[in-house]
């Protein structure tokens, strides 16, 4: 009786791939797209820039808002928590440019002007999954 069902499965699956036997659901199968799904794209905001032009990022729902953007040397960009919690702007690369905006509660800005071509991924040091990018060309 072991035997019954594994020795079943066998011969309808050796049914279905010779193609004696199809298998199609009653009714049509659709899905809806999950959170697991579903890919963002980050949001790529490019700027002619250059001095004495300023860029706004929003820091929102934990995130940094746009999370990357491309910018010329000489842009000065500002970043403002709308969030109720704090967060904070921080770039720790191991050059002359570092950043640590230090803790910035809801309203308040960050302010940095970059001055050397480079890429730039900051984060938030209190939550570490926040990270986003500046391009300076």
């Amino acid at each position: 009786m072991k035997l019954a069902i594994p020795l079943g499965l066998l011969i309808v699956l050796a049914l279905i791939s010779c193609g004696c036997m199809t298998m199609s659901p009653a009714s049509p199968v659709t899905t809806s797209p999950t959170a697991a799904m579903m890919t963002i794209s980050p949001q790529t905001i490019a700027h002619s820039g250059g001095s004495g032009v300023t860029i706004p990022i929003r820091i929102k729902e934990n995130n940094f808002d746009p999370d990357f953007i491309t910018v010329k040397v000489g842009t000065t960009v500002v970043w403002t928590n709308e969030d109720p919690r704090t967060h904070t702007v921080t770039y720790l690369g191991s050059d002359i440019m570092r950043f640590d905006s230090g803790p910035l509660a809801t309203g308040q800005t960050f302010s940095n002007a970059f001055t050397a071509p480079g890429r730039y991924v900051y984060t938030d040091k209190q939550y570490s999954y926040m990270k986003g990018t500046v391009l300076v060309e």
